[in-house]
C-alpha cells in the first residue's frame, strides 16, 4: 500500500482535510507530541510522536512502503525558516537509505539558485545511495489554514479584537490565494503521478488584489480598521502588519495548476467569510479578555500558578500570625514555616525559597518595630535561629518535591518509550498483515487474469475483421473495467476517427478530428499510447492505434493497411494508474493479433 509522510509544520492541514484524504490514502503523520494527537481522524491516518531530530524517526520509514514525503517547512504561512537546512538534510538521508523516490517541500522563502543545487545533488548522491527526486513548492496565500500562526487565524483574531489591521502594500498590489484542500489534491497527484519531474514549482491559485481581500474583512466586519501600510496607523492601539507572498512572475519552473490540473477551484472569498463564521461560532461564549488570559496561561501558566499561590497564602499566613500570636494554643505553633513548607511542597525549590525570603523580610520587619535592629540582629547568633528554619525547610521541601517529580518524568519517559516501541511492533505487525492480504490477493487475481486473457483471446478469434471489432468492444470493456471503450476508424490520411457502429452504446462522440486533438493524433502515430495527463477536455483518457493488412475482395494480390484508433474516454480516479495504462497496451496488442489472425484467416478462405 503506497504511503505519504507528511513531516515539518503539518499543522498547515486541516483536520477536514485529512480525514477526507485519510479514507482514500495512507498517511503517515509526524511531529505530534504526547498528548497533542489530534482526534478523529481515519485508521489510515497514522499518527507518530517523534520528529526528524528523534532518534526513532527512522523507524517511521520501516512501516510501510512510503510513496513520498511531504514537508511543510517553518516559513511557511509566514513562519520563520532559520535553522531548517539540517533537519531538511536529515530526512532526505532516510529517503535516500530507504528508497523513497520523491519529497515535496513546501515553503514560501525559496533561495532558486540553492534550491536546483539541492535537487542536482539529490539527483545523483553518489555510489551506495539512492536518488531522491526533490521538489520545492512555493506556497501563496492558504485559506482554510488552522494553524494558530497563521496568517488568516491571526488576521481572524486581531478582527475579534477590533485592533488595526495594516496590508503591507496598496490595494493594487496582486496576492494569489489558494485553499489549503486544493494544495493537498495537488501534492496527492503530484506524488501518486507515475511521472514525477524535479523543481522549484509555485503553487499558484486565483489571483487578486489586497483590495479584494480588504472588502472580504470589511463584508465579516464592517467597523474593522483595515489599511494599508502607505496609511496612517492609530496611535495608541496595536496593529497587526500582514504581508503576503508575490505571486509566481515566471521565475519557478513551472506551476502546479498548470501541470496537475484539478477540474474545480474552490471560491476564496466564502471560505474565508465560512472559516470566520465556524470560528466565532465555536467560542461564542468566549470573550476576548478570556481568550488573552488563556494565551498567557498557556504561555507562562506554571509561573502564574506559582506567584498567586505565593501572594494568596503570605497575605493568609501573616493574617493568621497577627491574629494567633496572642493565643495560648499557637505558642508551639509557626504559621510562617508552615506556608514555607507547603510552598516547597507544592512548587520546589523556587517556590520555597521565595516564600522562605518573604518571611525573612517579615520577620526584619518585625523585629524593627520591637527595637532590634539590624546591626544587633547580624551579631546576635541566636536571632539567626528562625531565619535558618524558614530557609532549611524551604530547600528541603523543595528538593523532595523536585526529586519526586524528576522520579515521576522519568518513569513517564520510560513509559512513552515503551509505548512507542508497542505502536512500531504493531505497526509492523499490521503491515506485514495488509501486505501478506494485499500478495494473496494478486496471487488469486494473477491466476484469475490468465483465465480472462486465455477468454479473450477465444472470444476475439473470430473468421472476418468485422466481427473481431464486435467481439473486441465488449471484451475490452469487461476486462478494464470501463463502459466507455470505444473503437475508431482512421480515414487513409489518418486525420479524421469515425466510431464503428457496434460501439454506439456508452459513447461520448461519433467522430475524433486530428484538429482538435493534434497531441494525441502525434502520439499514436509514433506507436505509443496516448494518456491524457493534462485532462485536455476534447481528448480521450487513454488511447492506443492498431493497424493491420488486410486484402481486397475484389483484388486479393493487394494488401493495405487498415488502422483503428481504440480509446477508453473516461477514466476513474483508481484507473489513472502505470498498472491500468499496461493493462490497456496489452488487451490492444491481442486485438491487433486478433485481426491479423482474421485477416490471415479471410485470404486462405477466400
Amino acid at each position: 500500500m503506497d504511503t505519504i509522510l507528511l513531516t515539518g509544520k503539518a499543522g498547515l492541514f486541516s483536520k477536514e482535510v485529512l480525514q477526507y484524504t485519510g479514507e482514500a490514502e495512507q498517511i503517515f503523520l509526524t511531529g505530534c507530541k504526547s498528548g497533542k494527537e489530534i482526534e478523529g481522524l481515519p485508521d489510515r491516518v497514522r499518527q507518530f510522536p517523534v520528529s526528524p531530530e528523534d532518534s526513532d524517526f527512522r523507524k517511521v520509514f520501516e512501516l510501510g512502503d512510503i510513496r513520498a514525503v511531504w514537508h511543510v517547512a517553518k516559513s511557511s504561512d509566514g513562519g520563520n525558516s532559520s535553522g531548517e537546512r539540517k533537519e531538511i538534510e536529515q530526512i532526505l538521508h532516510l529517503c535516500s537509505h530507504y528508497g523513497v523516490s520523491r519529497m515535496i517541500i513546501l515553503t514560501e522563502n525559496t533561495d532558486l539558485e540553492e534550491c536546483r543545487k539541492m535537487i542536482a545533488g539529490w539527483s545523483s548522491p553518489g555510489e551506495g545511495a539512492s536518488p531522491v527526486q526533490l521538489a520545492f513548492v512555493r506556497l501563496p496565500f492558504l485559506t482554510g489554514n488552522e494553524e494558530r500562526g497563521g496568517r488568516l487565524p491571526r488576521l481572524f483574531r486581531a478582527l475579534r479584537r477590533n485592533d488595526p489591521i495594516c496590508l503591507e502594500g496598496d490595494g493594487d498590489l496582486e496576492i494569489s490565494v489558494l485553499a489549503t484542500r486544493e494544495l493537498y489534491a495537488l501534492l496527492l497527484r503530484m506524488s501518486l503521478e507515475t511521472w514525477f519531474d524535479p523543481g522549484v514549482y509555485a503553487a499558484d491559485g486565483e489571483t487578486c488584489t489586497l483590495e479584494d481581500l480588504r472588502a472580504v474583512l470589511l463584508s465579516i466586519r464592517p467597523d474593522a480598521a483595515v489599511g494599508y501600510s502607505r496609511e496612517t496607523e492609530k496611535e495608541g492601539r496595536k496593529t497587526l502588519h500582514m504581508q503576503f507572498p508575490a505571486p509566481d512572475r515566471g521565475e519557478c519552473d513551472g506551476q502546479l495548476g498548470e501541470i496537475y490540473r484539478l477540474p474545480v477551484a474552490a471560491d476564496w472569498r466564502a471560505e474565508i467569510t465560512a472559516q470566520y463564521t465556524a470560528l466565532v461560532e465555536q467560542s461564542a461564549n468566549v470573550s476576548p479578555l478570556r481568550e488573552r488570559l488563556d494565551t498567557f496561561l498557556q504561555g507562562s501558566g506554571k509561573l502564574a500558578v506559582m506567584l498567586l499561590d505565593l501572594f494568596v497564602g503570605f497575605v493568609l499566613a501573616e493574617y493568621l500570625a497577627r491574629f494567633t500570636s496572642e493565643s495560648v494554643y499557637f505558642k508551639f505553633v509557626d504559621v510562617r514555616l508552615i506556608f514555607v513548607v507547603l510552598m516547597g511542597c507544592m512548587h520546589g525549590i523556587t517556590g520555597g525559597f521565595a516564600a522562605a525570603g518573604l518571611e525573612c523580610l517579615m520577620l526584619v520587619l518585625r523585629y524593627r518595630e520591637i527595637g532590634i535592629s539590624g546591626l544587633l540582629l547580624f551579631y546576635n547568633v541566636e536571632n539567626w535561629i528562625p531565619f535558618v528554619h524558614y530557609l532549611t525547610a524551604g530547600a528541603i521541601t523543595g528538593y523532595s518535591h523536585q526529586k519526586r517529580e524528576q522520579e515521576v518524568r522519568s518513569v513517564r519517559a520510560e513509559n512513552e518509550l515503551i509505548r512507542n516501541k508497542y505502536l512500531f511492533l504493531n505497526e509492523a505487525y499490521l503491515t506485514s498483515v495488509a501486505n501478506r492480504k494485499d500478495l494473496w490477493e494478486q496471487i488469486l487475481n494473477e491466476e484469475e487474469s490468465y483465465s480472462r486473457v486465455y477468454g479473450a483471446m477465444r472470444s476475439m478469434s473470430q473468421r472476418t475483421p468485422e466481427a473481431v471489432c464486435v467481439e473486441a468492444v465488449s471484451t475490452l470493456r469487461d476486462l478494464l473495467d470501463n463502459d466507455t471503450v470505444c473503437i475508431y476508424q482512421l480515414d487513409p490520411g489518418g486525420n479524421k476517427a469515425i466510431l464503428l457502429s457496434c460501439c454506439m452504446e456508452n459513447a461520448v462522440r461519433k467522430s475524433i478530428d486530428a484538429a482538435g486533438c493534434r497531441e494525441m493524433f502525434q502520439t499514436v502515430r509514433s506507436g505509443e499510447i496516448w494518456k491524457n495527463i493534462h485532462f485536455l477536455e476534447n481528448a480521450p483518457m487513454y488511447a492506443a492505434q492498431v493497424n493491420y493488412n488486410r486484402a481486397p475482395k475484389h483484388n486479393p494480390g493487394n494488401r493495405a493497411e487498415v488502422s483503428y484508433l481504440v480509446t477508453v474516454e473516461q477514466a476513474g480516479q483508481d484507473q489513472l494508474s502505470l498498472w491500468y495504462m499496461n493493462h490497456f497496451t496489452i488487451l490492444c496488442g491481442m486485438f491487433q493479433d486478433a485481426l491479423e489472425n482474421a485477416s490471415l484467416r479471410e485470404r486462405t478462405l477466400s
